[in-house]
């Protein structure tokens, strides 16, 4: 994506204060719930919204959260990674199931994602009022920021909050909602059921889709792809509705997403490419990497290289856990797809899905087909259209394995299983695997591991992350997440 910081040269002292706080400082933004500080943001004209905007897509570029942890936690913590050396370290809290609420690694993620809320409000709330521009560019800034909104919110209930379906009605506590720019009056609040949070999750979502429709796309340059649009929101909803388990919906914005033709499924010949390229044929929603970024990528932290072992950089090995599960006909495996390196005389396996190095840096493909491929699987599976799930599942299996014979049957357990299987060969490191094993009640058995726990049985407290520990101690409203 093409930022457009510097094409607005006449923005007003505070406005660059807050620009330069998305880009880097998180401190003085970090509003809910432990600093009481408000923080609010006048928008002069339809210029300074832009810029507003686009430094919320530049913040989905942080360390801490797409460009980095959020991406790398649920892999870590169920068993599709390991580290390859034993100083500099991220997340091992995490990696050992005793995530930290006082220094931990996800800490910041959680700060993050509540100063994008809070940047996001700003927009949501003051665009409306702006004067100059048209009434259709003005309610596409508003869509695309309330779309961003609902991606956060639900980022933040999967990671710090129990699953949906822990409950039968998902009564069960969520997080604190942030639907508005945060006062110093009402800057600590109660959580919301998990319910709750996904109410306003799908009606931000639902809400985005009527903007759009009225709407006049604002962005000139970069693709489609990069920026929230109705395509990105239909995903989301289907992502939205299979966590929630409501199997009709899921399947329904899946389909919807599948029979657009607007996108299509990487070859057997071209997947491994397509993991250098950026905006490629499956993308539904990817993250660019800024303008002249210099900083750590994502890649870095699977960079199979002397500097990178002996680096400040965080070594992430695949485990035999995973590499186990592929054929020796699968491009996914091994041989095809990863990068092998010999450290201290054991040999270690670094994944080939994000490029290396901060020039050859690839965007972060947070929404694909494939995923969309699988979650109608699923759906159709719990809607018991095993002619469609299987269709769905085969259609997966034999793109990587063209060896793979097609699966039928009949038992919609066994069914599901194999889903559930082929999520996670497919889905690998792109943040999915601990969130997916907890939405569907299964256990934690990691056999490649060194952690100090290793396995868990559901339903267990490790399953999701504890709120920072400042959070819990100026907030009389909300209490830690039990188990920490």
């Amino acid at each position: 994506m093409t930022f457009l910081l510097n094409q607005r040269r006449r923005l007003i002292p505070g406005f660059l204060f807050l620009i330069s706080l998305l880009s880097g400082c998180q401190s003085l933004l970090d509003k809910e719930p432990q600093n009481k500080i408000s923080f609010e943001e006048t928008f002069q004209d339809i210029e300074a919204a832009t810029v507003a905007l686009s430094g919320a897509y530049l913040s989905l570029f942080e360390g801490s959260y797409l460009n980095g942890f959020r991406m790398l936690y649920p892999d870590i913590a169920g068993g599709n990674i390991k580290f390859s050396k034993a100083i500099n370290t991220r997340l091992l809290d995490t990696y050992n199931l005793t995530a930290d609420p006082d220094e931990g690694g996800m800490n910041l993620t959680y700060v993050q994602l509540y100063a994008i809320l809070n940047n996001l409000n700003n927009l949501i709330t003051k665009v409306p009022a702006i004067t100059n521009g048209t009434e259709r560019t003005r309610t596409r800034l508003v869509a695309e920021a309330t779309a961003l909104r609902a991606m956060v919110h639900f980022d933040l209930v999967q990671l710090y909050a129990q699953p949906y379906t822990y409950t039968a009605d998902g009564s069960h506590p969520g997080i604190i909602l942030n639907l508005k720019p945060i006062i110093v009056s009402e800057s600590q609040r109660p959580r919301q059921t998990v319910a709750e949070c996904y109410e306003a999750i799908i009606e931000d979502l639902n809400q985005s889709l009527v903007l759009f429709e009225n709407s006049t796309a604002v962005w000139t340059s970069g693709s489609s792809k990069n920026y929230m649009n109705p395509s990105v929101v239909r995903a989301l909803l289907a992502r939205v509705y299979l966590n929630k388990g409501d199997w009709q919906r899921a399947y329904t914005f899946a389909n919807t997403i599948i029979t657009s033709n607007a996108f299509s499924l990487y070859t057997n010949q071209n997947y491994v490419t397509s993991w250098t390229q950026k905006n490629t044929s499956e993308a539904i929603f990817e993250v660019s990497v800024p303008t002249n970024y210099t900083g750590t990528s994502l890649g870095s932290y699977f960079d199979a290289s002397a500097n990178g072992v002996t680096g400040s950089y965080v070594q992430m090995a695949a485990t035999r856990d995973l590499l186990d599960l592929y054929s020796t006909t699968d491009v996914r495996n091994k041989s095809n797809f990863y990068t092998t390196l010999t450290i201290a005389g054991t040999p270690y396996s670094f994944s080939n899905k994000y490029s290396r190095g901060e020039a050859s840096s690839t965007g972060i493909k947070v929404l694909r087909l494939s995923e969309m491929v699988l979650i109608r699987a699923e759906a159709a599976a719990h809607l018991n259209n095993f002619t469609q799930a299987y269709q769905d599942l085969n259609t997966i299996r034999q793109r990587a394995d063209s060896s793979a014979p097609a699966l039928f049957g009949s038992n919609q357990q066994e069914l599901l299983n194999l889903i559930y299987l082929e999520r996670r060969k497919e889905l690998c490191y792109e943040g999915f695997l601990m969130l997916d094993l907890a939405r569907t009640k299964q256990n934690l058995n990691r056999v490649d591991c060194q952690g100090t726990r290793c396995s868990l049985t559901y339903p267990s407290d490790y399953f999701i992350l504890p709120f920072p520990a400042k959070t819990v101690l100026v907030n009389p409203f909300i209490s830690q997440n039990p188990g920490y």
